[in-house]
């Protein structure tokens, strides 16, 4: 709420522009107040935001109740806190794609909707799900990957994939295309069968400067979930 009746609000804090703006949005059945709630303690902020990505959002606005709306400048006012800021992991993991699922909607077009990422089991040279990835990235790179993964294809499942059945792939790929992969944290997983999953992977890019020999273990996830940061 900026200016309304005559009246600029920019010198308002946040709080009387929110009383304002909520004696309006009651009058207006089109439109949803989206809710809030006061609080002045890190750690129940923390589980707030939690609770928030767990519903499917990205994370959460935090703004001072006496903070002003200054156009155009940035500062402490109110800043986005999301769920790639709580990162815990440094490290990024190198995976195979291992399959994919067609896509509907708008990645109709693309031919792939998500994509299933494992590690490698060197004690018993197998590769083992961590993350099956349908967000992160952008129209271009699931072009690059529908058309990386025409070469790849296979009739079947890779004998040396162990994958549980929810994570089944429309379309199988043979071991050979790289991705780099980050992640805001590794958490144990009932699903994918290296026992850990990333939460809320991402593409950060393609290794084609790596081969299927050189991707992370499962040895090595282990060491990088040993070394989460504690928040």
């Amino acid at each position: 709420m900026l200016y309304i009746d005559g009246i600029s609000y920019l010198s308002f804090g946040f709080e009387k522009r929110r009383e304002k703006l909520t004696q309006m949005i009651e009058k207006n059945k089109n439109l949803v107040l989206a809710p809030q709630k006061i609080i002045n303690d890190g750690k129940l902020i923390e589980t707030y935001f939690d609770q928030a990505v767990s519903d499917g959002l990205e994370g959460i606005m935090a703004k001072k109740l006496d903070g002003i709306y200054q156009p155009g400048a940035r500062g402490w006012n109110w800043i986005k806190f999301k769920r790639s800021y709580s990162s815990k992991v440094n490290d990024t993991i190198d995976c195979l794609v291992m399959g994919y699922d067609l896509g509907k909607g708008k990645r109709t077009g693309f031919g792939i909707g998500a994509f299933l990422a494992g590690v490698y089991d060197e004690k018993n040279e197998q590769y083992l799900t961590v993350a099956k990835i349908g967000t992160g990235l952008t129209d271009e790179e699931w072009k690059q990957l529908k058309i990386k993964s025409q070469k790849s294809k296979v009739k079947s499942k890779p004998e040396q994939y162990i994958v549980n059945k929810m994570m089944e792939c429309d379309v199988w790929l043979a071991p050979k295309i790289v991705v780099e992969i980050r992640a805001d944290e590794i958490t144990h997983s009932p699903v994918h069968t290296a026992k850990l999953a990333l939460r809320f992977p991402r593409l950060e890019r393609f290794r084609d400067d790596k081969i299927v020999t050189e991707i992370t273990t499962i040895t090595e996830l282990g060491s990088i979930i040993n070394n989460q940061i504690i928040k």
